[in-house]
């Protein structure tokens, strides 16, 4: 007996042993294939057991395994799953692959986030992962050819300068079309913020805001997403969403880049010579003696290297996240600096950003977002018409010298010394900003949360000009000066019930209900002087004669809204907004209105007839419909009537009416249907996407003509019709997901048809009526003399008329008669291409934009295609002249009736579609080993440039830029002496530890 059981221990402790020295530590480290960076909080678990761990904040993990033939099964949301045989490894590098079907499930919309696979509206998103790679110097650029139905088209050139956005096309003609901006649930201050009547280009309202701090921008398109915003919703809403803290030890980021700007195209002027030839030919056309006995010996100034400069920019970024489960924080801080290719132009941008939550208790959370910006702009006057710098340097012909003999600068006439205009000018323009919330959620009960969000936007600009005596605009008043103080201060609470509840496994439920009161005033302070000691003395109070004026005004709105979201079993889908807003800007009558949307959809692969098919992973049609309103574009008390002082009579001060009351005036009102279908094949891999719209707007805010019986010439009232119908599509792709390359794609495509449907009557804008507004006709429209060919046999102009074709010189001919719409500034199809490719430790992303079909009027050749009829400068498309009998061309003889100063002609308008690679980047990220061992757990250098290819037949120096931008969105499609967009290389550095 003792034999035996000696036995059986010494076989139990042979086992023990054996078993002992099957068991092991294993460690490793679980990273995202999409980023190469670790993932902490994910699953850990040996498969066939219970046994698991969790990542740390530096995504390691370790864990006892029973023996090598165990599984691990590692797991993270966003991720698919994966399974990794022990064997005889010890440590493990885990590369988790991201689930594309999972990629943005959850995107921000109105006062809330909602499941993409249950969304029923139609939302663009630009994520921080699509431009992550690509430096930005203002946020506006991120949605530029990336977001179907979005036209983002730059202004010009000029650092800082706005963009021209249009959500689904122009709504409004008087009111602005711009789409209403939300940051963290602050809509804020969008209008141009310059007061100096500079002729210039308009400010960007996005410009305080540093890209690096945005996570996401979701444009709302169609009336469901955007009727929750209700009476300033009509044109789309851009929700931007800045990046938060995470429950992680402190990540610290730094990048930087540096680059160079400069023209990517050249002005044509011709030079000194060729223009005194060219004049001579003119006068001996027109009968007269030549004035240039030698042309060959003519002096050639170059006036365009005299303002255009290769031009620095420069960008500094710095951020701190990190926080616990009770506390997330982010703090950020960004240098911006670009000078422009134009002298003296430049945008410096100092900004600082704070989001902080807090758990307070189990139910309370509370926190803030606030940005503190400063940013300071080098302007230059007129930088978009022909009294500026640019228009200047094309004006002046360039047989003329810079300086006299005695070393002062050679002046003309209307026009600045296009070398004076930029060295000579003091143009500033400072802007503090401040950006800031503070809300407080409260769960009531298991998914009811009230939320409360106290939110300001706090604008104080000033602008300072002095215009010295070496000027034209300074030398008639001995100097002259103006310095202007304007505060836009708008803020916002707003009160958010929410409740989501599920019934069973079959009904999903979500509500809410909220309150919103916004308040927003204006105050302008305008000090002005002339007559200075000299120009050492520049302050308004060294001037002989000063002046001093100030206006304020304020307008507030208040609105009660819900929303009510439905899904049974996930495939059937509705949801209900309605929003009701009071306005103090419009009459007693209508200062009320009520928007309701309502959109529906069908998750076809949820069915079970589509149970048995692989190939679609996602396809589900929608529709909606809905109103929106708009209530900008008038003056605070439009519907009033307003009466002002100086109406003296016999030495007595007297008042007058300036205004007619109407207290009809209501909102512009724009109903929209949408239907579209979102497509994914291959667990979504690929994604199709497909929207039309019609939108109808109506009650357009315009100034209708008035008897003269009443004293006035016009009122403001609802009258008018317009509206834009288009499609949108956008096709998202992975080709190649490996460990060591992957390659996705993005592309999109979209049309919007614009007409004019209902005016009080035709009305010109711009300068010499270059675009007409009429009936039946899309905005934009170019109302110009049509010419039909140049007279092979006399070089003359033949021109359409309403009776059939004549020449220039016929009296059959009337130039302010026979004028035609002959164009359209809006494009046919516009879009963009992106494609993101990463192979090992290199990454290499480029993006296209494109427009396709608009016309682009090129009136720099309408006063520098002159035929000799002034002595200003040429472009060189007047060599292209007809010049004896035979000739085929389209640029008439150069004698004075060709080119008369009432004609309109249409030849310079030309065609502006374009392709441009807006971004190429080229990156390579260090391996981690060599990283680590310097104290960071990521460094990425990186090369990348902007604009460096332009496919056009458009001959101006741009053919994006826009004059008009200033005109309230009702002038597109002209150049006129803007500043083009610089083409810029640079290279940069990212830094991450931890």
């Amino acid at each position: 007996m003792r034999k035996i059981l000696l036995a059986v221990m010494l076989l139990m402790i042979a086992s023990i042993g054996q078993i002992q020295a099957q068991q092991k530590t294993v460690k490793g480290t679980v990273i995202s294939n999409a980023d190469n960076q670790p993932i902490p909080g994910a699953n850990i678990q040996i498969k066939g057991t219970t046994i698991g761990a969790i990542t740390d904040i530096d995504g390691t993990f370790s864990i006892d395994i029973p023996g090598n033939e165990s599984v691990l099964l590692v797991s993270y949301i966003g991720y698919l799953s994966k399974e990794v045989l022990v064997g005889n490894q010890s440590t493990f590098n885990i590369l988790l692959e991201e689930d594309v079907k999972q990629l943005g499930e959850v995107i921000v919309v109105g006062y809330g986030e909602q499941d993409r696979k249950t969304l029923t509206s139609s939302i663009s998103s630009v994520s921080s992962k699509d431009i992550q790679n690509l430096p930005m110097a203002s946020p506006d650029q991120m949605m530029q050819g990336r977001a179907a139905g979005v036209q983002v088209n730059s202004s010009s050139g000029t650092p800082g300068g706005g963009m021209f956005i249009r959500v689904r096309g122009s709504t409004s003609i008087n009111a602005s079309s711009d789409p209403l901006y939300v940051v963290d649930g602050i809509p804020i201050v969008s209008n141009n913020q310059s007061a100096v009547g500079l002729g210039g280009q308009i400010t960007n309202p996005l410009a305080d805001i540093n890209p690096a701090d945005i996570e996401s921008m979701e444009i709302l398109k169609d009336a469901s997403a955007t009727a929750i915003y209700g009476a300033r919703a009509a044109n789309g809403v851009v929700l931007i969403t800045t990046k938060r803290g995470a429950v992680q030890k402190a990540k610290i980021e730094i990048s930087s880049y540096v680059g160079i700007q400069s023209l990517w195209r050249q002005p044509d002027v011709v030079d000194g010579p060729t223009f005194e030839r060219l004049i001579n030919e003119a006068r001996i056309n027109n009968g007269q003696t030549p004035i240039y006995a030698n042309p060959d010996a003519a002096l050639n100034t170059d006036w365009m290297a005299q303002i255009f400069q290769d031009a620095p920019i420069k960008n500094f970024d710095a951020s701190i996240t990190g926080g616990t489960e009770k506390v997330k924080y982010l703090v950020s801080l960004n240098q911006f600096d670009q000078d422009g290719i134009t002298k003296p132009s430049n945008f410096n941008r100092t900004s600082g950003r704070v989001n902080l939550d807090f758990a307070a208790t189990d139910k309370l959370n509370i926190g803030t977002s606030i940005l503190i910006s400063r940013n300071f702009r080098n302007r230059v006057r007129n930088d978009n018409n022909i009294f500026g710098a640019i228009g200047a340097a094309y004006f002046l012909p360039t047989n003329e010298p810079i300086f006299q003999p005695d070393g002062s600068y050679t002046k003309f006439s209307i026009f600045e010394n296009p070398k004076a205009a930029v060295d000579e000018v003091d143009i500033g323009m400072l802007t503090n900003r401040i950006l800031a919330n503070i809300y407080a959620d409260y769960e009531i009960a298991p998914g009811l949360i009230f939320r409360s969000t106290w939110s300001l936007d706090y604008n104080n600009v000033k602008e300072d000009i002095y215009d010295n005596t070496l000027l034209n605009t300074g030398a008639a008043t001995n100097g002259n000066a103006n310095s202007i103080v304007t505060i836009n201060d708008n803020w916002i609470w707003e009160n958010v019930l929410s409740y989501q509840k599920n019934f069973g496994t079959d009904h999903s439920f979500n509500a809410l209900l909220g309150y919103s009161a916004q308040n927003s005033y204006f105050e302008r302070t305008r000090a002005s002087g002339q007559q200075f000691p000299s120009n050492d003395f520049r302050r308004i109070a060294s001037a002989a004669v000063q002046t001093s004026s100030s206006e304020g005004s304020g307008w507030g709105i208040e609105g009660i809204f819900g929303r009510v979201n439905y899904a049974y079993k996930e495939k059937y889908l509705a949801t209900v907004n309605i929003r009701r807003d009071a306005s103090s800007r419009f009459g007693a009558a209508n200062q009320a209105a009520v928007f309701p949307s309502v959109a529906v959809g069908w998750v076809l692969t949820e069915e079970n007839f589509m149970a048995n098919q692989s190939f679609f992973s996602t396809l589900k049609p929608r529709a909606s419909w809905g109103i929106t309103g708009n209530q900008t574009g008038i003056g605070d008390f439009q519907a009033r009537g307003l009466w002002g002082g100086g109406a003296n009579y016999t030495d007595f001060p007297g008042t007058a009416p300036n205004q007619l009351a109407n207290p009809d005036l209501k909102w512009e009102t724009t109903t929209q249907t949408n239907v579209g279908i979102d497509i994914g094949i291959l667990n979504d891999r690929f994604t199709f996407t497909f929207d039309y719209y019609d939108k109808q707007t109506k009650d357009l805010l315009l100034a209708v003509p008035l008897p003269r019986s009443t004293g006035f010439n016009s009122l403001v009232q609802n009258f008018g019709e317009m509206e834009n119908k288009g499609f949108e599509v956008g096709i998202n792709g992975i080709l190649i997901n490996k460990k060591d390359f992957s390659w996705d794609f993005g592309f999109n495509i979209s049309q919007n048809r614009n007409l004019v449907k209902r005016i009080s009557a035709p009305f010109n804008v711009f300068t010499r009526d270059l675009i007409r507004v009429q009936e039946g006709f899309p905005l934009f429209s170019f109302w110009l003399n049509e010419q039909v060919r140049v007279d092979p046999e006399t070089g003359l102009s033949i021109y359409r008329t309403v009776n059939g074709e004549a020449a220039v010189n016929s009296p059959d001919f009337n130039s302010g008669r026979d004028r035609f719409i002959v164009g359209n500034a809006q494009p046919d199809f516009f879009g963009g291409l992106n494609s993101n490719l990463r192979f090992k430790n290199f990454d290499f992303n480029m993006f296209w934009q494109y427009t396709v079909g608009n016309d682009q009027l090129n009136w720099v050749r309408f006063f520098q295609e002159h035929g000799g009829t002034r002595n200003t400068g040429f472009v060189s498309s007047q060599l292209r002249r007809w010049q004896q009998p035979g000739d085929i061309t389209d640029v008439p003889r150069m004698i004075s009736a060709n080119y008369r100063g009432d004609l309109r002609p249409d030849r310079f308008l030309e065609d502006g579609s374009y392709l441009r690679l807006k971004n190429l980047s080229l990156g390579y990220t260090l391996p981690s080993t060599i990283s680590e061992k310097i104290g960071f757990s990521r460094i990425r250098v990186y090369g990348s440039g902007q604009n460096l290819l332009t496919i056009t037949n458009y001959t101006g120096l741009d053919p994006e830029v826009n004059t008009g931008a200033d005109l309230g969105g009702l002038a597109e499609g002209i150049d006129l002496y803007a500043m083009p967009q610089p083409r810029v290389i640079m290279g940069g550095l990212n830094l991450t530890f931890k």
